[in-house]
């Protein structure tokens, strides 16, 4: 694959050459980082999965034979292949085999539906998927794989059929092939997080070796994570909580991470005390759930030193610090720039009870007005970011990479905050018309447009509705022909039928007789909002 669709928005030369001279980025590639690190403590355990356990001898030989196995399969370095399902031991072995043999996992979640898939077996030209989920989800790898006529690897007790392999019969390839490490450049593509494209439009985060290893380095190092840590992977599989902030530090810092399949909040605790877990990253539904479980007050988590809690109120930071953790960090980060703002174990815990912390070292970030021109401290701007850990764009989409990357390389987040006078920042709110479902991202516009066409419907407008767990909750508020209701059975019915994930369905229906507009004809959502808060949306 030519290397300009592989990375469409590098940095600029002197910000590369910067980045190198201040030993923030290196020549090594991310194989080679990860070897340094197995060979120094082979037989410690480095991954559990349930009651399954790996070494780092294991790992690193077993993902050998993946990546031998997939070069024998016929795939070239630079090719994306694609890891679809939930955490377990076989998808680190895929994700490091990959590294091995210069190929591109493209890491997506369980909840990702047939038509995503789809979307992205074609937007990324990829030849091979690799199935981890449960059945009906490895059901949906295989129908998308037979529909593209492309290989997909199975677990060894799923009926395969067609061009389906199991795991053994396809890592067997690996085993007598000559095939040996093929380096890649540490500034090349590494790794994929694709984000939740509703209608077959996905938008992949593409991340280097040197993005990749400073992220996850600089977090662990602020945090203090290191071979006798114990490391809980909470988020789902395929998102940056669980990747370059979950499993990668066991592959970059040798400690033991404990896989979580399902977020389950007893199931959890008992991991923690099981294992006792000395770090982990929880999203504000994780938090919430764990503060709300009735196992919390009789479950040992003393081995809980430090963690992250991202994403909650004043209040539930501290209920964790009290009740779950010595040092619940707040974090402000997303997969375009992993951890960028989070605590530090030096941090005084009053600067960190509203606030997200500072910016990690190495990294910047600007409150800009909406000409990117800073802000004075204590105002409210658009959040900026750059810095070694800013990813290198988004996968074949210049269009987008030079809306969202400013000429000095700043990443417009979408997001409003503000910094105090100590440097600490403080998150406000959604600049882009976003919906957070627990630690999920939904686009309304995407969502309306697949409800648009349903043959009652005039006009939709999609908006996120404030709830106690999830953050937010998406609710249709629809204009019909008829004047007559669309019930939310109905809608899910018939976005179910056009293979909409069902994650990204809303939870509500507001019937409307028309919506609130500017001059221009815009709809006025946080107006549309603030009515059906208080009741008075006009009801068809």
């Amino acid at each position: 694959m030519p290397k300009e669709h592989q990375a469409s928005y590098r940095v600029s030369d002197d910000t590369r050459k910067s980045y190198y001279g201040k030993g923030y980025w290196h020549s090594e590639d991310f194989w080679t980082s990860f070897e340094k690190v197995a060979d120094q403590s082979p037989d410690a355990v480095a991954l559990v999965d349930r009651t399954n356990e790996i070494t780092f001898r294991s790992l690193k030989s077993r993902a050998i034979d993946f990546g031998r196995a997939a070069r024998h399969h016929g795939l070239q370095p630079g090719e994306v292949i694609i890891v679809h399902g939930r955490h377990c031991i076989e998808a680190v072995i895929a994700i490091l085999g990959c590294a091995f043999s210069g190929l591109v996992p493209a890491l997506l979640p369980a909840m990702f539906s047939q038509e995503q898939i789809l979307g992205i077996i074609d937007h990324t030209q990829s030849r091979l998927v690799v199935g981890t989920g449960e059945m009906k989800e490895l059901e949906r790898v295989q129908a998308a794989a037979a529909e593209r006529n492309i290989t997909c690897v199975m677990p060894d007790d799923y009926p395969a059929s067609g061009d389906c392999v199991g795991w053994g019969d396809f890592t067997a390839l690996g085993d007598n092939s000559v095939v040996g490490h093929h380096p890649m450049d540490p500034d090349d593509l590494l790794l994929l997080i694709f984000s939740s494209g509703t209608t077959g439009a996905p938008k992949g985060v593409m991340h280097s070796s040197n993005t990749a290893r400073f992220s996850v380095n600089t977090y662990a190092g602020i945090h203090d994570i290191g071979r006798d840590d114990t490391a809980l992977a909470v988020t789902a599989f395929g998102f940056v909580g669980s990747s370059l902030l979950g499993f990668y530090l066991t592959l970059l810092r040798g400690c033991r991470s404990v896989l979580l399949r399902s977020w389950e909040p007893e199931e959890t605790l008992a991991q923690i005390s099981r294992y006792k877990v000395s770090h982990f990253l929880l999203m504000p539904t994780h938090a919430i759930d764990i503060l709300s479980c009735p196992a919390l007050d009789h479950t040992d988590c003393s081995s809980l030193t430090r963690g992250v809690v991202a994403g909650v109120s004043e209040e539930y930071r501290l209920d964790a610090r009290n009740r779950l953790c010595a040092k619940p960090f707040p974090m402000y980060g997303m997969s375009e720039s992993p951890a960028h703002v989070t605590g530090r174990m030096s941090d005084d815990w009053e600067d960190l009870r509203t606030t997200e912390g500072q910016s990690m070292p190495g990294t910047e970030l600007l409150i800009c007005d909406d000409d990117d021109q800073p802000v004075a401290v204590g105002e409210s701007g658009n959040i900026l970011v750059r810095g070694p850990n800013r990813f290198m764009g988004y996968y074949r989409a210049d269009e987008l990479n030079h809306q969202s990357i400013n000429d000095d390389g700043y990443f417009r987040t979408g997001d409003i905050g503000f910094l105090n006078e100590k440097g600490y920042m403080t998150f406000v709110s959604r600049s882009k018309d976003i919906i957070r479902r627990g630690g999920i991202t939904i686009t309304p516009a995407d969502v309306e447009a697949v409800i648009r066409p349903h043959p009652r419907v005039s006009d939709v407008a999609v908006v996120g509705l404030p709830d106690p767990r999830l953050g937010e909750r998406a609710c249709a508020c629809i204009i019909t022909h008829d004047g007559d209701e669309v019930s939310l059975e109905e809608l899910t019915t018939y976005l179910d039928e056009r293979g909409v994930a069902r994650y990204l369905w809303p939870e509500s229906v507001h019937m409307c007789k028309e919506f609130p507009r500017t001059p221009s004809l815009k709809v006025q959502k946080n107006q549309l909002r603030a009515e059906i808060l208080d009741g008075h949306v006009a009801q068809a």
